[in-house]
């Protein structure tokens, strides 16, 4: 069987067709986010009509097809963006008229043209070919210089392919007992003169007749070239105008963050230099030329939803309904209406139908381009290197080239900013010994935003620190190394209590209680150089600090600044208090918790009063239960004793003496425990009489 492609002649006709000219637009503008997304932008001319193809990879599709900006400026308009589908190359290849998904064979592509007008070329004689003779100019081997005309014989043939069969062809030659065998195509035509056959291995190259087939087999042959790379997709832009015109493509792509560094210089004399590096990263697959460069901070909500895969949708399939057949009737004629009555008025205005109601009155809405192009200059009004809103945009003034997959790093900061040298003392980053800091301002126009920054004292290293975003004319401490000059000894004292006030509502003791705690600090300064030394001590709950009086506080911490001089100590004492308000059930609080709020010096005689009679109902109520368990318990005691009794009563003779007085001594038994019974009901009674007392007597106290 052949299994040869397509001939050089016919790929070479076919994909002669599809190439055209394609234009290209550079990068001239990256916007780098702090969401993971970056923005690019090219622009140029275009003239006339102009398709412009983005090769991307498909991981990009996404956000191109959810972003993209295309502007015309000149008065062009904006043709519909084409795009490679993500379906599988063999479901685009099945959909057109002729499938070459499975890399059919020349016969089998003859073969699935079948009922297809074409013209053959052949590479010799067949009966019914045309022949077309044509002069060539050759020269001898040896002799360049010596040239003849030969003739060359082109032999063509048309019709439609009836069908493609192959035979079993017997070759033999008289030095061979047995005949050799191999396969043959044969191509069967309908022509003029009939059904003619024709040897495949005769047939040099075809061409399709029908234009539509051809199209479609161009189309195909463009999809299969598209699909070699399938990491990336052709993005298709077509601008439609006259002249030449300025154009612009926008959109998003996924971008690394970019990324801020910062070296600060302390010298010895004069003010500190900061200097602000951005690095860039350009992992896009096409070289940066003189592009512009912003870099924006904040966080804008970026996404990924899947715009470039196809979605089906699964529907359910209903066989339609099989209803009889219908006979022929004849409509009833009409009553012929009464002289000088209408017939039946038709639909007024009103009862228009309901699309034309519905027709567009107002004048036709803004073009796209018209609203892209005041987007535009909306946002380069934004765009002018200060902040806007939750953003802020560094714009680097000078172009910028950065190869593909390659990274840069832009200067944006080089200026002198206010800086203090502190040391930083929290006891739990270190116990013993406070950090070596500085306070910078920024007193530049530009926010700072988040990153590591070098710190140079003099002329030598001074360690690494990280900085928050700062504002302009915000402060912050970097701290890049322990000063292990200083020592600081931190001491906790225990809290102290002091009640404020009593009062009793239904029931409930309220107590407010001030408690307070002081934190001690004791500062060494061992170096031969003063030491300014900021305390963070923790913000905790509803303590209020007070003393000393004044005192920097952040989101998490109260800082002390202490002032300690070279080779001595200096100490501090930070004293906080809270008020708190403690509750007491005053039925469920034990007698032990009572007796001490009972001999609190705060509290009033009423309340002391109170107090003492709630604790002597108490007494009561449990000296009735006590009486209560003693009677119990006597019960229990008798009927015990009275089991021993009757077991060895059951072994006495009745009439004996020892019997009888156990019978005794059990007659007197029972009218002891009827007597503690009677005892029981009359405390069980005077108990819950206490009890119900003491909850009433309780509940009605009211003592501010």
């Amino acid at each position: 069987m052949e299994h040869g492609i397509l001939t050089f002649a016919m790929l070479a006709l076919v994909l002669g067709a599809v190439a055209q000219t394609q234009q290209e637009l550079p990068v001239t503008r990256v916007v780098l986010f702090r969401s993971g997304v970056g923005y690019i932008e090219r622009t140029g001319t275009v003239n006339g009509n102009t398709t412009i193809t983005l090769m991307l990879r498909e991981a990009q599709m996404n956000d191109l097809l959810k972003s993209m900006v295309l502007v015309d400026f000149d008065g062009g308009r904006i043709q519909p963006v084409q795009y490679t589908s993500r379906d599988p190359l063999s479901r685009t290849l099945s959909s057109y008229a002729i499938n070459i998904a499975d890399n059919p064979s020349r016969a089998e592509l003859l073969e699935r043209l079948r009922g297809t007008p074409v013209e053959l070329r052949l590479n010799r004689a067949v009966g019914g070919a045309e022949v077309t003779v044509r002069k060539e100019t050759v020269s001898p081997p040896g002799s360049p210089e010596t040239e003849f005309q030969l003739p060359r014989y082109i032999y063509t043939l048309r019709g439609t392919i009836l069908s493609v069969e192959h035979q079993t062809i017997r070759l033999a030659e008289a030095s061979e007992e047995k005949p050799r065998e191999h396969q043959e195509w044969f191509l069967n035509l309908l022509t003029e003169q009939g059904v003619q056959t024709v040897p495949l291995s005769s047939v040099a190259s075809f061409r399709l007749l029908d234009e539509r087939l051809q199209h479609e087999l161009e189309s195909a042959l463009r999809t299969l070239a598209s699909g070699l790379d399938n990491t990336r997709k052709a993005v298709e832009l077509r601008f439609e105008g006259k002249g030449r015109r300025r154009v612009l493509i926008g959109y998003l792509t996924e971008m690394p963050l970019w990324k801020m560094s910062y070296r600060l210089l302390l010298p010895e004399q004069g003010k500190p230099l900061l200097q602000g590096w951005a690095i860039v990263e350009n992992t896009t697959d096409e070289d940066w030329q003189n592009v512009q460069v912003s870099l924006v901070s904040g966080r804008p909500i970026s996404f990924i939803q899947n715009l470039y895969e196809p979605l089906y949708l699964r529907r359910p399939v209903f066989r339609p309904p099989l209803e009889e057949g219908l006979l022929p009737f004849t409509p009833e004629a009409e009553f012929a209406t009464e002289a000088g009555k209408a017939p039946r008025a038709r639909r007024t205005t009103e009862e228009a139908p309901v699309i034309a109601r519905m027709a567009p009155s107002a004048s036709p809405a803004p073009s796209l381009i018209e609203s892209l192009a005041e987007m535009q200059r909306s946002v380069q009004e934004m765009a002018v290197g200060q902040e806007r809103g939750a953003l802020f945009e560094y714009r680097v003034q000078i172009p910028v080239s950065i190869a593909r997959q390659q990274s840069a790093m832009l200067p944006v900061i080089n200026q002198s900013i206010d800086a203090e040298p502190v040391s930083l003392y929290n006891p739990n980053r270190h116990a013993v010994h406070p950090f070596f800091g500085v306070r910078i301002t920024n007193t530049t126009d530009l926010t700072l935003m988040e990153g590591p920054v070098t710190i140079y004292y003099g002329d030598s290293y001074g360690g690494d620190a990280l900085m928050d975003t700062v504002e302009p004319k915000g402060e912050r401490i970097l701290t890049y190394a322990l000063d292990l000059g200083v020592e600081v000894s931190h001491d906790l004292q225990a809290t102290q209590s002091q009640i404020l006030t009593f009062k009793i509502v239904q029931g409930v003791l309220h107590q407010q209680v001030k408690e307070q705690r002081t934190n001690r600090y004791r500062l060494t300064n061992r170096d031969r150089q003063p030491r300014t030394v900021l305390i963070e001590q923790p913000l905790e709950g509803a303590w209020k600090l007070i003393e000393p009086s004044q005192a920097e506080r952040t989101r998490n911490f109260y800082r002390f600044r202490v002032q300690v001089a070279a080779g001595k100590t200096a100490t501090l004492q930070a004293v906080e208090e809270r008020v708190v308000e403690q509750r007491y059930g005053l039925l469920e609080t034990s007698d032990e918790v009572l007796m001490v709020l009972l001999r609190n010096a705060q509290a009033s005689e009423t309340l002391r009063r109170t107090l003492q009679e709630i604790l002597n109902r108490r007494k009561q109520i449990t000296e009735l239960q006590t009486a209560l368990r003693n009677r119990q318990e006597r019960i229990q005691a008798i009927e015990r004793d009275q089991e021993r009794i009757r077991a060895n009563m059951r072994e006495l003779d009745r009439a004996s003496d020892l019997y009888k007085q156990y019978v005794q001594k059990l007659t007197e038994q029972e009218r002891e425990i009827e007597q503690a019974r009677r005892e029981m009901e009359t405390l069980q009674q005077q108990l819950q009489e206490a009890q119900r007392a003491l909850t009433d007597y309780i509940q009605n106290l009211a003592i501010e």
